[in-house]
């Protein structure tokens, strides 16, 4: 049976959901983010729920081009557009980091055009994180100091006494083992007789970025005692594929390439494996704090991290290994000039593997498919 039926995957299809509903029921926030830098653990300590902002279903950017010109990130306009439209209204709070330019410009956008527009009356507190773009020593003890500051601004902003260190181990604790539950699934679907499709890994990552932690851990070790007693599915003519690039929070796209002959084995995507390869590890003399903000800033990086693509490319090669990958897809979205820069090199690097390489460039909202579909289609039979 497909986990595209499963109730509790069904979360990934929409914006808001049900957890959510309950969550403020209660009382309790909703804080929107767009980058994997943002320190989930603080949040959740907080009694925050973090919410990863996504475009998902949308095909139309016509509000959001209004404020950001046709060649920005596409992905970044259809959140905007979402957020103009009024489905962002349930946020309690907002989170931006210079992940990149264009989601940086959000915290601008949002503060004066989304939360400040005719009819919206509700206060929203919004913050800013700033990140280095390299990973130096120093770079880690600014990235720390930004982080304690974060920490301040929520305490006072939600009137929070302190968020403590027991809170933060507790939040670090469930985290942790949620990064663990999401490898087992990972371990499931690069093995020679895979247990799931790329399609559904994504709508496992899509709904675990959608909801309290809690709640996600208990359902994803349901999915892995599923998944442990599924059959393999059948594999048997597709190339196995690892798909590395730009964000891809849209099923539809990993199912244009599963159609078209191939099995996205692995990833390296922000929605992905990308959130978790490395745990939280206590340090002796560290605060819980210190530990969160270091997994973050030394962790595998996006290109973002200017100095760090050898370490990317590493990745990448132990990962065609692993998960005995036949091709690599490099996609990046139109505009998005650090995928762009990363898989140029990629192209050229991966030569010396002798492994064949597919260099795309598309549309967030899928407007391309059937160009997008036939090169597809070309590089699986050449391989």
């Amino acid at each position: 049976m497909s986990l595209h039926s499963d109730p509790f995957l069904n979360i990934s299809k929409s914006i808001k959901n049900s957890y959510i509903e309950e969550w403020q029921e209660e009382s309790k926030k909703v804080i929107g983010y767009y980058c994997t830098y943002i320190p989930e653990e603080l949040l959740y300590a907080a009694n925050l729920l973090p919410f990863r902002i996504r475009a998902t279903g949308n095909r139309d950017t016509e509000l959001g081009d209004i404020y950001m010109v046709r060649f920005t990130c596409s992905f970044v306009r259809a959140t905007l557009d979402l957020a103009l439209k009024g489905v962002y209204d349930f946020l309690d709070g907002f989170l931006v980091c210079n992940s990149c330019d264009h989601s940086r410009r959000m915290f601008e956008l949002f503060d004066l055009k989304v939360f400040n527009r005719e009819g919206f009356n509700k206060k929203v507190p919004r913050f800013y994180l700033a990140l280095p773009h390299i990973i130096t020593h120093e770079g880690f003890e600014w990235y720390k100091k930004e982080v304690e500051e974060l920490k301040t601004e929520i305490e006072e902003s939600y009137k929070i006494s302190e968020i403590s260190n027991l809170k933060l181990l507790e939040s670090i604790k469930v985290h942790n083992k949620n990064r663990n539950l999401l490898r087992a699934i990972h371990d499931l679907r690069i093995q020679s007789g895979p247990k799931l499709t790329g399609s559904e890994v994504l709508q496992i990552n899509m709904t675990n970025a959608s909801i309290p932690k809690d709640v996600a851990n208990s359902e994803l070790e349901r999915i892995l005692k599923l998944l442990k007693e599924r059959q393999a599915i059948g594999i048997e003519n597709k190339k196995r594929i690892l798909l590395v690039g730009s964000v891809v929070d849209n099923i539809e796209f990993i199912q244009l390439i599963e159609n078209s002959g191939g099995f996205v084995a692995s990833d390296f995507l922000c929605f992905g494996t990308r959130n978790f390869l490395d745990d939280v590890n206590l340090q002796n003399g560290e605060s819980p704090l210190d530990s969160i903000t270091r997994r973050l800033y030394y962790r595998i990086s996006c290109p973002r991290m200017m100095d760090d693509h050898e370490r990317r490319l590493d990745f990448i090669k132990k990962e065609i290994k692993r998960a005995n990958i036949e091709g690599v897809i490099l996609q990046r979205i139109n505009n998005c000039d650090l995928h762009g820069c990363d898989n140029m090199l990629f192209t050229h690097e991966l030569k010396e593997l002798e492994i064949p390489v597919l260099n795309i460039d598309r549309e967030f909202y899928m407007a391309d498919t059937t160009r997008l579909q036939t090169r597809i289609e070309a590089f699986l039979e050449m391989i």
